[in-house]
């Protein structure tokens, strides 16, 4: 059974993007338990915002003193769902989850309140130094960035009260005068992602370093934005900066003969987007430490879930993949994410498959039957025309 498994393990579940090899995991049992619990810099902002966690179950719950109802008392509604494969989480349920704070903190709240946002953003960028996080979006000790900027702008340019219409125009001559441009292939097969001074220093990026670069340009001239993403086609992903008031600004213009509606520009806010660098980077490296830590920073994306599991699967840690794998079915609606219709449907399809295969794996090698029932299940109605699925459901079964 087992040699069987690992076959089918290697030779149907295997991301294309991954390395054959495995790598072991700097501490599977810190995934586990950090699933229920706010990342490390969501913490931060959380207690300077007057909440608390103190049921420790990743949430803010409404009614049991964790200042759900203070926050929306003093910074406005934050309850109102979060954008993630394909649908909108956690819209009016009396919770916050991390998403959902975060978002309504840096479009919301930073630089209108002056003093909170002084501490949160100080102690984060503290985080990130002291931790040796990826300066994904903030400048580095050299003041590369800044220096790049000031040689084109002048000096006081972000001591300025500028429109959004000014500061674009200021965002657009800076990367014309710097000559950015666009990296070619897929950044897991170039190198992966740039920090923000590696990006300046290159001049050149994906649409996703010029969106960061955006972000750390709008937030000196103290506007409000975060990143977005869009599917352009079944293939081909954009990210862009859009500003607090809705504005999408694509320095490549790659969207524009697209017309995306403005209700298909999702939101990924500094902390997802630090999550996407280190999933990227983990595929480039081998190193499921990485693929951690994208997780940490954004639980309820289905490419962080479905590249760790199936990693904890090649390494045989199947008590952890199955903790994983158990949090993103609990809560993730998988009917309406298959039902919805947008351009990357099957990527999304086709990695619920994968992370169904990789459980079904983990649960025939832990003997669980009723946990190999019900993977089983969802497969058969989910993909019962599927000739791979029928394929592990002969051969693992238990």
């Amino acid at each position: 059974m087992k040699q069987t498994t690992l076959i089918i393990t290697l030779s149907l579940l295997l991301i294309p993007s991954l390395p054959a090899q495995s790598s072991q995991s700097s501490g599977s049992l810190s995934i586990s338990q950090q699933l229920y619990s706010f990342s490390p810099l969501a913490r931060i902002i959380l207690k300077h915002l007057g909440m608390e966690d103190k049921n420790l179950n990743g949430v803010i719950d409404k009614g049991i003193g964790e200042g759900y109802e203070a926050f929306i008392a003093k910074y406005g509604n934050a309850d109102i769902g979060f954008p993630a494969n394909g649908i909108t989480y956690g819209a009016n349920n009396g919770r916050l989850e991390e998403p959902e704070i975060v978002n309504h903190y840096y479009l919301t709240i930073r630089f209108k309140y002056p003093e909170e946002t002084s501490t949160i953003d100080n102690e984060i960028n503290a985080y990130f130094y002291d931790n040796n996080l990826p300066l994904v979006w903030l400048d580095d000790k050299e003041s590369t960035v800044m220096k790049a900027v000031t040689q084109i702008l002048g000096e006081g340019w972000n001591e300025k009260q500028v429109t959004e219409n000014e500061a674009v125009n200021m965002f657009n001559k800076v990367l014309w005068g710097i000559k950015v441009k666009a990296r070619p292939e897929i950044p897991s097969e170039n190198d992966g992602y740039y920090t923000l001074s590696e990006f300046i220093k290159n001049k050149s990026g994906y649409c996703f370093e010029v969106a960061q670069f955006g972000f750390w340009f709008f937030s000196e001239l103290r506007i409000n934005s975060t990143s977005a993403w869009t599917a352009l086609t079944s293939s081909i992903l954009h990210e862009v900066v859009k500003l607090s008031s809705g504005k999408i600004v694509d320095y490549f213009e790659s969207s524009n003969k697209y017309k995306i509606p403005l209700d298909k520009w999702y939101i990924t806010n500094p902390l997802q987007t630090l999550s996407l660098y280190y999933n990227v980077n983990g595929k480039i490296q081998n190193n499921i430490s990485l693929f951690e830590q994208s997780v940490i920073y954004d639980k309820y994306n289905i490419d962080n879930i479905c590249v760790l599991l199936h990693r904890l699967c090649l390494s045989e840690d199947y008590n952890a993949a199955i903790v994983l794998g158990e949090y993103y079915f609990q809560y993730s609606d998988t009917d309406k994410i298959l039902s919805t219709k947008h351009k990357n449907i099957v990527h999304v399809r086709n990695n619920i498959k994968s992370m169904l295969g990789s459980l079904l794996i983990s649960y025939s090698m832990t003997n669980n039957k009723s946990g190999n029932d019900r993977i089983v299940s969802l497969l058969k109605k989910h993909y019962s025309q599927d000739k791979e699925v029928t394929v592990w459901i002969e051969a693992l079964c238990l």
